[in-house]
C-alpha cells in the first residue's frame, strides 16, 4: 500500500491491461505505448486500487515539484470522488507542491472542486495541502 491508501504499485504492462477498450480520444495506442515506456524506464509509475489506475510522474512545476497524472482510468463509477484524498496523500508524501493533469474529456471543470484551477485550455492543477 502507498501512503496509507488502497493503491499499490503495478508493473508497466498494467497500463496496457487497464486501458483495453479505451477510446482513442482519451488516449491513442501510441500515447499508451509511450506511457507504458515511461513506466518501464522508471520515469513514471503505475498505481492502482480497486477503483482506478493512474500513471504519475514527479517533475519540476511552476510552483515547485509537481505530481503530473499522465493517465487515470476509473474501474468503477465515482472513483474520482473516492480517490481524490488518496492522490493528495501520495503527492504530499512525494513532497509535491502541486498536482496537475490534462483533461481529454469535457466536463472536468464542473466536477472538480474549488481547489482546482485551469492552467491553459485543457490542463488543471491544484496545490497540495
Amino acid at each position: 500500500m502507498i501512503s496509507g491508501t488502497g493503491f499499490t504499485i503495478e508493473p508497466p504492462e498494467f497500463v496496457r491491461h487497464a486501458s483495453r477498450g479505451l477510446r482513442p480520444d482519451v488516449a491513442t495506442a501510441s500515447e499508451l505505448a509511450e506511457i507504458e515506456a515511461q513506466c518501464e524506464k522508471e520515469e513514471a509509475i503505475c498505481v492502482a486500487c480497486e477503483d482506478c489506475m493512474m500513471v504519475l510522474d514527479l517533475r519540476p512545476g511552476p510552483e515547485g515539484l509537481e505530481v503530473f497524472v499522465w493517465l487515470a482510468i476509473a474501474f468503477r463509477h465515482g472513483a474520482y470522488e473516492r480517490q481524490d484524498a488518496a492522490l493528495l496523500a501520495i503527492a504530499r508524501d512525494l513532497g509535491a507542491q502541486t498536482i496537475a493533469f490534462v483533461a481529454r474529456r469535457r466536463g472536468w471543470a464542473r466536477r472538480l472542486g474549488p481547489e482546482w484551477h485551469r492552467r491553459g485550455t485543457d490542463e488543471f492543477m491544484r496545490r497540495v495541502t
